[in-house]
């Protein structure tokens, strides 16, 4: 900065001649800014600031509230001025966190480092002993792991829904601490299952057969006649046949669907790519309308998901007995398909609501796209086969599961 030399003139009396001259190297009463040091050119950034120096008589008073570079330190601000914040700080890299005792470099144990972080110091990364677990690592640091784990080499586990353990035929398992943790096998462990016919409580519910022994049985075949599905279409009816001559179906009643079929465009939906060909019927007249499907024309829609809906919801009349056990068996080879926007999650939630059970026999490249409708369980989903004897075992092994003809 440059001051400007004023001179003031004073005039004095002496001897009513005389004039004296004083000269000021300010205006008095100026105010002008100030730098904390006079020969430094770094200017105000970060903390640092310009003060204020007032004129005098006695010329430019001191450098009042100039504040000017420091070390930095861990505060948020930047103390050397330098425009970066918290760049360095006396405790950088200082090691921290220490326990007395703790054996630092044996098993987790390992010192922290002092780090600066929104203008606070912390001691990032430090981990020190903690009394021993089973998880493969020495936690206490002496050297030695999972040593002396009181009562906890074993563990009991049980992952059934809960009021099930220790009824019907479900039971507790143990879990052993192995490579460090409880994340192997419950062995031993007996969860619920879907209630069979055998005697036992499978479903853990305090009731045993419960359902099965007044039940009939009601089944609607819904096939798929579309052109590349006839071999498989003649080994399933070839198949079915036998099981209606069966005492096993002696109670059962038969309705018939058929998807592929060729519909003009102005039909609505249901009647457009599938048919319901027969209403439920005893096993004995079942077999005739079964046998007529060879010669109905067929198209290349195949809507199975639509027609478990129809099935169900009464789109399609079945004479349903609302005591019955209703069964719906889809048989294609085509992945699931829907002409209205039906997707698995809807069909999965009416089978439960209304208390349908569903299987599927489709390609093995298809079983994923009916497999959330099927509630995810692989014992409802089938693979097509050429042989009527196959077919025969698969449809008689439904049965079975559904506990039908047992004592």
């Amino acid at each position: 900065m440059r001051n400007i030399l004023f001179i003031t003139f004073t005039l004095a009396l002496i001897g009513c001649e005389d004039v004296q001259l004083i000269r000021h190297e300010c205006p008095i009463g100026k105010v002008q800014e100030c730098s904390w040091d006079p020969d430094s050119s770094q200017l105000p950034r970060g903390v640092c600031r310009y003060g204020q120096q007032t004129c005098t008589s006695r010329g430019w008073s001191e450098c009042i509230g100039a504040i000017g570079p420091s070390t930095e330190i861990c505060d948020g601000l930047d103390n050397d001025c330098d425009l970066y914040i918290d760049e360095t700080y006396p405790e950088e890299s200082q090691l921290c966190g220490f326990i007395e005792g703790a054996n630092y470099g044996t098993g987790v144990c390992v010192p922290g480092v002092m780090k600066c972080d929104d203008g606070y110091l912390f001691c990032d990364g430090h981990i020190g002993p903690t009394d021993e677990i089973c998880d493969g690592i020495d936690n206490n640091c002496n050297g030695t792991v999972d040593e002396s784990i009181a009562n906890t080499t074993a563990r009991v586990c049980y992952s059934g829904p809960e009021g099930t353990m220790a009824v019907g035929e479900c039971r507790a398992g143990v879990k052993y601490c192995s490579d460090g943790g409880f994340e192997g096998p419950c062995d031993g462990e007996v969860i619920p299952t879907p209630e069979v016919c055998d005697d036992l409580d499978n479903d853990c519910d305090g009731e045993v057969d419960e359902g099965f022994d007044q039940r009939n049985v009601e089944i609607v075949f819904v096939l798929d006649i579309s052109g590349s599905f006839d071999d498989e279409i003649e080994s399933m009816i070839q198949g079915i046949a036998p099981l209606l001559d069966d005492p096993i179906t002696s109670n059962f009643r038969f309705g018939l669907v058929i998807v592929g079929t060729r519909g003009e465009s102005y039909d609505p939906a249901p009647e457009r790519h599938s048919t319901m060909v027969v209403n439920l019927v005893p096993a004995h007249e079942f077999l005739e309308h079964l046998e007529s499907t060879r010669t109905i024309p067929s198209a290349g829609v195949e809507p199975t998901l639509d027609t478990f809906i129809w099935t169900m919801d009464g789109t399609y009349p079945f004479s349903w007995n609302e005591n019955a056990q209703k069964v719906i068996i889809t048989m294609t080879d085509e992945e699931s398909q829907s002409v209205i926007g039906t997707n698995q999650l809807a069909v999965r939630e009416m089978s439960i609501e209304l208390g349908f059970e569903l299987f599927v026999f489709a390609l093995p490249e298809h079983h994923h796209t009916f497999s959330v409708a099927l509630r995810d369980q692989a014992r409802r989903l089938f693979s097509p086969s050429v042989n009527s004897t196959t077919v025969f075992q698969q449809i008689k092994q439904i049965f079975e599961d559904l506990c039908v003809g047992q004592p």
